[in-house]
């Protein structure tokens, strides 16, 4: 397939990307990362809304490299079965007169934040 028809296509090789970078556990900023592609870059070829049809050219062959695949490949990517959510509980039952130690406070909080800037993010 060459990459006239993948540009004209463009949203249906966005899902196949999306698809792909998934099943193989990247996110978005590693993946971006590793294709030497900007974020928001990337981000503009996983909406399929790309108008430039050199830069799409561009990145998708730094893309079909990273992954070690063909145009055709990607095309005809099956998605693996998404596994259902593992259902998690959460439960209240430290002691009443229980106080967290100063540093576990600190690497909550911590984690809080990196909770909230993901929620930014993704």
């Amino acid at each position: 397939m060459n990459f006239d028809t993948l540009f004209e296509q463009r949203r249906l090789v966005a899902a196949k990307l999306k698809a792909c970078i998934r099943d193989m556990g990247y996110t978005k900023v590693s993946f971006s990362g590793k294709a030497d592609i900007s974020r928001p870059t990337l981000d503009r070829l996983l909406n399929g809304s790309i108008d430039s049809k050199s830069t799409f050219d561009h990145h998708l062959q730094k893309i079909l490299k990273l992954l070690n695949m063909s145009a055709d490949e990607l095309i005809f990517y099956h998605s693996a079965p998404v596994k259902p959510a593992a259902a998690t509980v959460f439960s209240q039952n430290a002691p009443v007169d229980h106080e967290m130690d100063e540093m576990a406070g600190r690497q909550y909080q911590l984690l809080l934040d990196v909770v909230d800037l993901c929620a930014i993010y993704y």
